[in-house]
């Protein structure tokens, strides 16, 4: 991605202010974080292809991206993410004269089994910048206690919580998070995260970017079951070629 323009910073910065719930009184309680559910998908609804990186967001749309991991205290991925695409989960496309202030986001990895490779670059990255921070790994209770030692020894810290069906309970994953600090979440995916945190009802804000491509049949949906709840449009705006989408979840409605 080449260099932006100050243009667009300013686009994202005013497109979140623009979102009451991002620049209101947190929704945050006290057992869970205020939880912003954000990721970008196709004109026919996927967001990757199987076991493959799909990169679907413009420059402008990322920026936005950017800006809205700024605004949030952790982030959260799940591990095939994680293995797929290792992301670094940081704040990259900003100003230059942003760069050595902005507030890196806490990385989140969903990770039940501890599949996290040793060489991913939430654990090595924190190790050459000390500004970027160690990812908090969320696990259940028959994880590897050889695996979580190697972890926490090389500075990540792995939070035990419990398990249903062998999925990680979501319930018990927010009110952890909310007890170790993490007041705004934003949720990054992939497919399995969002369709959890979906059914959870306990997504504030939904932004979804819409890219100017079809995938096929072969992509990865987005949601993998359909969602009762109605979703609420609060705001549409384009950027460069894509649009976004921010939007509440009406839970409990009917």
């Amino acid at each position: 991605m080449g260099e932006l323009s100050n243009t667009v910073f300013s686009h994202a910065e005013e497109f979140v202010q623009q979102v009451p719930l991002l620049v209101t009184s947190s929704h945050a309680t006290i057992n869970r974080p205020a939880i912003t559910l954000t990721f970008a998908q196709s004109l026919d609804g996927k967001i990757s292809l199987p076991g493959q990186q799909l990169l679907l967001s413009g420059a402008e749309s990322m920026a936005m991206t950017h800006r809205l991991r700024s605004m949030h205290d952790g982030i959260l991925v799940g591990i095939d993410t994680v293995i797929c695409d290792d992301p670094q989960l940081c704040v990259r496309h900003v100003p230059a004269s942003e760069l050595t202030s902005v507030a890196h986001p806490q990385p989140i990895v969903l990770d039940s089994q501890l599949r996290i490779p040793l060489t991913a670059r939430l654990l090595v990255g924190p190790q050459t910048n000390s500004r970027l921070k160690m990812p908090f790994i969320v696990t259940g209770p028959d994880h590897d206690p050889a695996r979580r030692a190697q972890l926490e020894q090389m500075g990540a810290r792995v939070v035990v919580v419990a398990c249903d069906a062998g999925r990680l309970c979501l319930d018990a994953v927010v009110r952890e998070l909310r007890q170790l600090g993490i007041m705004r979440l934003m949720v990054e995916g992939g497919a399995r995260v969002i369709q959890a945190f979906l059914e959870s009802q306990i997504v504030d804000l939904l932004i979804i970017t819409i890219a100017p491509v079809l995938v096929g049949s072969s992509g990865v949906a987005a949601a993998l079951s359909p969602l009762s709840a109605p979703i609420v449009p609060q705001l549409y705006e384009q950027f460069g070629r894509d649009v976004v989408m921010a939007a509440t979840i009406q839970h409990n409605v009917g």
